[in-house]
């Protein structure tokens, strides 16, 4: 059998598929009424405001595993805004901005300082988010932290990682004075806390489009990038000349940064915005190309032929190792790690959660159920322990912590036997891996 077929075969025995009718409304609608829905992983983190499921009679939380997302940055690349910033120094002199181009320009050129040398970094709302996580995790869950049993945390060498991990151990710690939680960073963390980035070979052939994967998809990705992304009706508002542009920039290169722009600043606390330049219907553009890129690259891909999620079995099974350790030990509070939205996006669908995993065969499929929105800065998921005497443990998982749902026996979901979660996600880890193994060959 060929190994596409035997891939799929495996992704719909690990998955639970939904179908686009049985998924939340399309996206459109929903950034037509809130455009910043449009911004996916740059989307600022909010808040639960509903009440929690309650535990089943007895049980009291014992435990938490994490993984969260670093929170709100500036923008990835520092070239970016220093192309932008070379590019509007050049577009005045040859006299190619219309009136509202001009005043882009100027605001551009005035903000550029604030935004200098800070490409990556946590911005005062990423510290803020983590700080906020950790506070309510800390009185949400004080059961776990009362008799203040050992707390670990770890990030990915990342500095905005570090500094997250920072910010939600400081709101811990500050509400109990008696809390200390180990905060440790290192190379050898990378395999678990960004798996996609480590130095593991099946890594390094998804990354450098090599075998098993390739390329392939990589046109489709572009070619649903030509029919969304429309910058000859974009740009005319700001330039008069787009052969200039196109000469001087590239104009799909030039709409892309404008819009990297808005969404990345309003992920910081300066004192300027560029919010209003892309009209709803554009961002809707934006937002569906980008996300089945997301689709494509970290998801199942169009048919089920994208194994890379399978790099999230590394984190899965740690979180199960450390788990079974630290209950029968009795010792430890809490795991926190530290690192990165794609292994967010990859253990979901690893999982089989909601519609992470569902295979498409075409593209316009793909934006009702696979949403990389819900991974937006600050993005987390939390598994909870709750334990009662001579009862078995529960687990409760949650993203963005509110609980969703796993496939697994339901009789008292969102809490869920955390025996039924090892014999079922043991199975997907040992065959995810034999997956890696065969796929290497």
């Amino acid at each position: 059998m060929k190994r596409a077929l035997v891939f799929t075969a495996v992704l719909l025995t690990l998955s639970m598929a939904v179908s686009a009718q049985e998924k939340a409304p399309a996206a459109y609608d929903r950034i037509m009424q809130d455009p910043v829905y449009a911004y996916l992983e740059y989307s600022p983190y909010k808040a639960p405001t509903e009440p929690c499921a309650v535990p089943p009679k007895g049980y009291k939380p014992v435990y938490i595993s994490h993984y969260g997302r670093h929170g709100a940055r500036y923008n990835y690349k520092q070239e970016g805004y220093d192309d932008l910033k070379a590019f509007f120094e050049k577009a005045i002199v040859a006299g190619v901005l219309t009136p509202d181009g001009r005043a882009l320009a100027q605001k551009y050129l005035g903000a550029y300082k604030y935004f200098d040398g800070r490409a990556g970094d946590l911005t005062p709302l990423g510290w803020d988010q983590h700080y906020g996580i950790g506070g309510r995790m800390y009185r949400n869950y004080r059961q776990v932290f009362r008799k203040h049993p050992h707390l670990d945390a770890r990030a990915s060498t990342i500095q905005r990682s570090i500094m997250s991990m920072v910010a939600f151990c400081d709101a811990i710690e500050e509400q109990d004075s008696h809390v200390r939680i180990d905060k440790e960073t290192s190379e050898s963390f990378m395999p678990i806390m960004n798996p996609h980035h480590s130095n593991h070979p099946f890594s390094e052939s998804v990354r450098g489009g090599k075998k098993p994967y390739g390329k392939g998809w990589m046109k489709e990705v572009k070619d649903l990038k030509a029919r969304t992304i429309r910058a000859d009706e974009f740009l005319p508002r700001y330039f008069t000349d787009l052969d200039w542009v196109e000469r001087n920039f590239g104009k799909t290169n030039l709409e892309l940064e404008l819009y990297f722009l808005m969404i990345s600043t309003a992920c910081t606390d300066v004192p300027v915005s560029f919010e209003g330049m892309f009209s709803p219907e554009e961002l809707y553009g934006l937002w569906e190309w980008r996300n089945y890129f997301y689709y494509q690259k970290w998801g199942p891909g169009e048919n089920g032929t994208n194994p890379a999620f399978l790099l999230a079995s590394l984190l899965l099974d740690d979180i199960m190792d450390k788990a079974d350790e630290d209950l029968a030990s009795g010792k430890f509070g809490a795991r926190l790690r530290f690192g990165h939205d794609t292994p967010i996006a990859m253990i979901l669908c690893l999982m089989g959660v909601d519609g992470w995993s569902t295979p498409a065969a075409h593209p316009s499929d793909i934006k009702y159920f696979y949403d990389f929105t819900n991974v937006p800065m600050a993005a987390n998921l939390q598994l909870v322990f709750y334990a009662r005497r001579g009862a078995p443990t529960l687990v409760r998982m949650m993203l963005n912590e509110r609980d969703i749902t796993l496939p697994l026996p339901g009789e008292n979901a969102p809490y869920y036997r955390w025996s039924d979660f090892t014999s079922h996600y043991r199975t997907v880890t040992s065959a995810a891996k034999s997956m890696i193994e065969d796929l290497l060959k």
